[in-house]
């Protein structure tokens, strides 16, 4: 299916889109599941009811904003629902600082690994090609 839209977000004819039709549904599902009623999302979010339905039944594409709106007493993270929704690319994983020097030190120790490796490579070479 296509993704013919509006510029207001509003789809045209009977054209659905795929993966924001899909975060209507994740909304939707993790509403009920919580339970919290589509009223209850709408105060608790500040996006109106008729809204929040039409973005539920796939026949509005939320903004970036109101899935920020919606996302937290849904109990997601923050970027949660933009990167469901395709908004955002997923964050790589969260290192502490403390992972990170461990991984920059064991970097650099492969790194001198692999020139010392080099260079015995090249010398082990040499030899084969003088002694044939």
């Amino acid at each position: 299916m296509s993704e013919v839209t509006s510029r207001s977000g509003r789809m045209k004819g009977k054209e659905r889109m795929s993966s924001k039709q899909n975060i209507g549904e994740i909304i939707k599902g993790y509403r009920k599941s919580i339970p919290l009623r589509l009223s209850e999302l709408s105060r608790m979010s500040g996006v109106s009811e008729s809204h929040l339905g039409l973005i539920e039944r796939g026949q509005r594409i939320p903004s970036a904003r109101i899935l920020q709106s919606i996302a937290k007493p849904l109990g997601f993270r923050p970027n949660e629902l933009l990167i469901l929704a395709g908004y955002l690319s997923p964050e790589p994983s969260v290192l502490s600082e403390g992972q990170r020097n461990e991984l920059r030190a064991e970097l650099d120790m492969l790194l001198e690994r692999v020139v010392s490796d080099r260079n015995r490579i090249r010398e082990i070479v040499n030899r084969l090609l003088t002694t044939s």
